[in-house]
């Protein structure tokens, strides 16, 4: 899956701008399953002053005086979730099942969440659910493709929920293996989403009865793992999920169908489109430096500084030259590369991964040297004007026992707790089989389970691996019978070889982007001058797929009614 090394990122290493507009502080209304991140506390007599002023002005605000129409929107618990200062701040759902496998659990546990709804025309309109992932989810929202063009196209009420066990979504604090097994599942996390959604559905006036004028027809969007999930919750839950948006959804890596040697052969094949001879210098270079590395070097801290990293904070577990090259060169490179084919978008030479190419291509500069400025640029992508001098590595190590930068996801995993959670799930539910080919520009290493299920024992002892645990589940295996799924792929992107690239399904679509990366048309940056045609054009198709579907989701409901 995807790299984690940076915390800048909105999964998949698309770079998130950071908000450039003050916050409003937010009046909380009482509710008693819904609340907002800051709390104000209000005297009881002010507080029903405000929540009738607030009613009113609601009235007034949202039905241009139809009131009886909307009394139904407005008298449920749902006020604070339709009020547009509410929008795109921090909100819990304090109510979340900590175990959805196990009924006789009843606790429970505050998921975050955010929401836009000033383009929302009532019951009877769009819930569009933007599905968080392997990270945090902080402002800004993603997607704004989604929660801008498309909210506003559809009258649209947009939900985003955090993942749990990322970011402030925890449901257990410092969570033993054992609860990490019970709890941090791909299941609890899709049952989350549907619970949250039946909520908001109720809360905002919406009926759950599909032949009602008043349902709101659900889509689901996500990139990546996210876009995974979004494809599953069409797939598993038909009767709540109308339609599905999956972007560079890795179905078939999570079936174990997809050859280990596609991935990183594809991110070189990628990396020489972006500049001729580049597999070939990075190559030569990897193997260049690995020679020199052992036959010239003996200290650990040495060679860490000549390659570009901080020597006083260089992780203590590597003991010799031949575990730092297999940590440094023969892994970290690889997944660093991972990033930059993520973001190759749109495609130039303002991209990390021509950058990267031009930097193995100088021929000024050392073995070494090339590597000690690919890691410089490194720094640069993700920490920017705070980049430190070095490459602190220490800053990318997974937290929890006999963490390694060799992680179980072969393209990073990433720093601190979200590193630990998305490897724990890389160990049990989501395996990675990944390796580097004779043809691959990468110096070679073959998928290895054996080393995997030691590094996974030893991370997480006693926690079984499941790699087909999901797909015997689910059948995803088989999307002959799944309806309203569409799926989009960037065929620069390394996981566009186990994306659902066709289908013989007429009821499923699929578009697929000649220059596209990761989910790039879910990037961040909307409206973009720089998309490519192919992108642009993507957007329409994609536009009048889901508007040919939810036309259909109203006929089946007039059809029933």
């Amino acid at each position: 899956m995807p790299s984690h090394y940076s915390s800048s990122t909105a999964y998949g290493s698309v770079i998130a701008p950071k908000s450039t507009t003050d916050e409003e502080e937010p009046l909380v209304l009482d509710d008693s399953a819904f609340r907002e991140g800051e709390s104000r506390r209000l005297e009881p007599t002010t507080r029903i002053l405000l929540t009738l002023l607030a009613v009113v002005a609601c009235f007034a605000f949202f039905t241009d005086g139809d009131f009886g129409s909307s009394l139904t929107m407005f008298a449920g618990p749902g006020l604070h979730l339709l009020a547009k200062h509410n929008d795109a701040v921090e909100m819990f759902y304090d109510h979340q099942a900590l175990d959805h496998s196990d009924p006789s659990n009843k606790k429970t546990y505050s998921q975050r969440f955010y929401k836009i709804s000033k383009y929302w025309k009532g019951p009877g309109h769009p819930i569009l659910v933007i599905m968080g992932g392997e990270d945090v989810l902080d402002l800004p929202m993603l997607y704004p493709w989604v929660n801008q063009f498309l909210a506003k196209e559809f009258d649209a009420f947009v939900l985003s929920p955090e993942h749990r066990f990322y970011g402030v979504s925890q449901p257990v604090k410092n969570p033993t293996n054992e609860e990490l097994e019970q709890y941090l599942t791909a299941d609890n996390a899709l049952q989350d989403t549907i619970t949250l959604i039946q909520h908001i559905r109720e809360s905002i006036g919406c009926s759950l009865d599909k032949s009602s004028k008043a349902y709101c027809p659900v889509i689901t969007f996500g990139g990546s793992y996210p876009g995974f999930l979004s494809a599953m919750l069409r797939f598993r839950f038909p009767d709540v999920i109308d339609i599905s948006y999956a972007a560079s959804a890795p179905l078939e890596l999570y079936s174990q169908t997809v050859a280990p040697r596609a991935y990183f052969d594809k991110v070189s094949e990628v990396a020489e489109i972006a500049s001729a001879g580049c597999a070939a210098a990075i190559r030569d270079t990897l193997f260049a430096a690995r020679d020199e590395l052992e036959t010239y070097y003996t200290s650990v801290k040495e060679a860490a500084e000549v390659t570009g990293f901080c020597p006083k904070t260089f992780p203590n577990y590597m003991q010799n030259i031949t575990e730092f090259i297999s940590e440094t060169i023969t892994y970290l490179v690889p997944a660093v590369f991972a990033d930059f084919n993520m973001a190759y978008y749109p495609p130039g030479p303002q991209t990390a991964l021509e950058k990267a190419c031009h930097i193995f291509q100088d021929p000024k500069h050392s073995p070494l040297k090339k590597i000690s400025k690919f890691y410089d640029l490194r720094g640069e992508v993700e920490y920017g004007e705070d980049k430190p001098e070095c490459f602190d590595l220490a800053l990318e190590l997974p937290s929890g026992p006999n963490a390694r930068i060799r992680s179980a996801d072969s393209s990073g995993s990433g720093g601190g707790f979200n590193g630990e959670a998305w490897e724990f799930q890389c160990c049990t539910e989501l395996i990675v089989h990944a390796s580097y080919s004779n043809e691959s520009m990468f110096i070679p290493r073959p998928y290895d389970a054996e080393w995997l299920t030691h590094h996974c024992q030893q991370r997480f002892g006693g926690v079984p691996m499941k790699p087909y645990g999901m797909v015997n589940a689910w059948g995803f295996d088989d999307l002959s019978q799944a309806s309203r799924i569409l799926f989009t792929n960037g065929l620069r992107d390394g996981w566009s070889t186990s994306s659902i690239l066709h289908t013989d399904n007429p009821n499923l679509a699929v578009i697929n982007l000649p220059n596209g990366a990761h989910h790039s048309d879910l990037v961040m940056h909307w409206p973009n001058k720089a998309d490519t045609d192919d992108v642009v054009e993507g957007h329409e198709q994609a536009l009048v797929i889901l508007r040919e579907w939810l036309d259909e989701v109203k006929e089946e409901s007039k059809i029933n009614a």
